[in-house]
């Protein structure tokens, strides 16, 4: 089988950004393909490999207080044909409950052999901005799970 196009890539990419950017368990995980593995870097965050079904649950856990989260590409992508790749440069924004939430990512992702879905997604962070915000949604996702909020 051929290599999908730049075309059929950007296409999917397109489609995957503006499906995470609704920001629901379901949506995040609508183009990625049933074994896609998300992984999270630098290592020092000590993030488990992630499945579709743990990271929808993920999402889930954060919208009561992260019920929305934006992502906009900064620049343009990096697209190879012929590892099924493109690279993204992004910025988030979220208004939560414990503040303003920005962030700034590089996503790796791989496609599938047609180019229509994600088969494997690199993330990487800001560390320390990540440390210092991940503990504060998890804390504030807790409460309101207890009712707490």
């Amino acid at each position: 089988m051929s290599s999908p196009s730049r075309e059929q890539l950007l296409q999917t990419t397109n489609l995957f950004l503006e499906a995470f950017n609704e920001f629901t368990p379901e949506s995040v995980v609508r183009y990625r393909s049933p074994s896609c593995t998300h992984r999270i870097f630098p290592t020092i965050l000590n993030s488990p490999t992630q499945t579709n079904a743990d990271f929808a649950n993920f999402v889930s856990a954060l919208r009561p207080v992260m019920p929305a989260l934006q992502f906009r590409l900064v620049g343009e992508p990096v697209v190879d044909e012929v590892a099924r790749k493109v690279v993204l440069h992004l910025k988030s924004r979220s208004d939560t409950s414990v503040g303003l939430y920005q962030n700034e990512y590089v996503w790796i992702l791989t496609f599938s052999q047609d180019g229509t879905s994600v088969d494997d997604m690199s993330e990487f962070v800001d560390s320390l901005y990540t440390s210092e915000w991940v503990p504060k949604l998890v804390k504030a996702s807790e409460e309101a799970t207890k009712g707490g909020n």
